[in-house]
């Protein structure tokens, strides 16, 4: 054997080492690759939150990736987020409105000088002064040529004149068809006539939604003419729910709670949740207070389903004469807090006098009932009473809820009674 032969078959283990190490940091620097690509794009996916809107939207039926934090929508034509609303406010705006009142109050000139009430001890005389109030509805229906706004009572209480103006800046003339302080809602009716086709073709009715399906902790939406700037969207979660709140008047109000920011101006807009749908009535006046002074993210919305009933009779209101409206035969005195709490009876009008062959007499009801309803619209005074049967005609059918003394107690009933009319000997008193 030669010499190059012995060098020749010494390097062939050397070579073969050689290339098993060469390999060897191929698929290692290989594999080094493909792990550093996994880890960032692990990183990546983390850092994307899942956003608690699409959750909801989860529930819904969408269908998601199980290796991807980022839904993918499958039955949703709205794509929302937590930090995008921007759909739900394109589809909703065309529903708001904002809604400018006129006003006239008293004014000491005096007092107005010198900026302090200095009472009656000057015979001075009073003026009248105009004022400019702001606040904000959303379109709930149409009556033929009748256009109806949902607002809060207290935007348009006492106002000489009501204006609205519409998603393109379109203005309109509006008469208060009919309201309820105590619920603190009211219905504006426009004339159609006013408005020009484009203006018609813009607008849109708002999407009624329930909030007896609201949860605490979901997201809300407030669109409303904050401060009389014009429209302006906030955005927050549902608080607390069934908030007893106490109203200037003495009388509690059960409202939804929200973080959801309603100033002035925001009162009688839509609060809305993730779908578009009105699930509140926004009041800035039921804005949370602590120690006389307003609480940072404490803001109040009249749950829309507690006051459907009251705005569908508000939206059918007919203006009749005397000799037209409903007759039930009753006279009633409210049942107070206290008798309520001491004696363990429903809140609600206390019958104490039931006219002869009167619709109540024929229906029923007797001295002692209870009435805590009429057409599911809560009442506990005459006057409540009389704001709901002037408006309605004489013959027509009305539900009637009232609780009766039992053996165990008040046990409450529905019945259904036909108005009759007032006669001439009927107690002034009575409705």
């Amino acid at each position: 054997m030669s010499n190059e032969e012995k060098n020749e078959k010494k390097s062939r283990p050397f070579l073969r080492w050689l290339t098993v190490i060469v390999a060897g940091l191929v698929v290692g620097a290989g594999l080094a690759v493909l792990f550093i690509a996994i880890k960032t794009g692990n990183k990546q996916n983390k850092s994307v939150m899942k956003s608690d809107v699409e959750s909801e939207l989860e529930e819904r039926g969408d269908s998601y990736d199980s290796d991807d934090a980022v839904p993918h929508s499958a039955s949703s034509t709205m794509k929302v987020s937590s930090s995008d609303v921007s759909d739900i406010v394109d589809s909703v705006l065309p529903s708001v409105v904002s809604v400018t009142c006129k006003s006239e109050v008293e004014s000491n000139a005096f007092d107005d000088l010198f900026g302090y009430d200095f009472g009656y001890d000057f015979d001075i005389p009073k003026q009248i002064v105009e004022t400019t109030s702001t606040g904000t509805g959303f379109i709930i229906g149409q009556n033929g040529n009748e256009l109806l706004i949902a607002t809060n009572n207290h935007v348009v209480e006492g106002a000489k004149s009501v204006n609205v103006e519409f998603v393109d800046s379109t203005t309109a003339d509006a008469v208060i068809k009919g309201a309820d302080a105590f619920y603190d809602v009211a219905v504006l009716s426009v004339d159609m006539s006013q408005l020009k086709e484009e203006t018609i073709e813009k607008i849109k009715i708002a999407t009624i939604g329930n909030s007896d399906d609201v949860k605490v902790g979901a997201m809300s939406i407030a669109i409303g003419n904050s401060l009389g700037y014009g429209q302006s969207v906030t955005v927050g979660y549902i608080s607390a729910l069934n908030r007893n709140v106490k109203k200037s008047d003495g009388s509690v109000m059960q409202l939804m709670q929200t973080d959801t920011i309603i100033n002035s101006g925001n009162s009688g807009g839509p609060l809305l949740n993730v779908f578009g749908e009105v699930i509140g009535i926004t009041s800035s006046k039921y804005g949370g207070t602590a120690s006389g002074s307003k609480t940072e993210g404490m803001c109040f919305a009249i749950p829309i389903t507690q006051v459907v009933p009251i705005i569908n009779e508000l939206m059918n209101r007919v203006e009749l004469s005397p000799a037209e409206v409903g007759y039930l035969g009753i006279e009633g005195k409210e049942v107070s807090d206290s008798y309520a709490k001491s004696f363990k009876m429903p809140k609600g009008l206390y019958i104490y006098s039931v006219e002869k062959d009167s619709a109540a007499d024929v229906a029923g009801l007797r001295a002692g009932d209870i009435i805590t309803a009429i057409n599911g619209r809560s009442i506990s005074t005459m006057d409540e009473l009389k704001e709901i049967l002037q408006y309605k005609k004489y013959d027509t059918e009305i539900e009637v809820t009232y609780s009766t003394i039992g053996a165990k107690g008040y046990e409450e009933y529905t019945i259904t009674v036909k108005l009759g009319k007032k006669s001439y000997f009927s107690n002034e008193g009575n409705w």
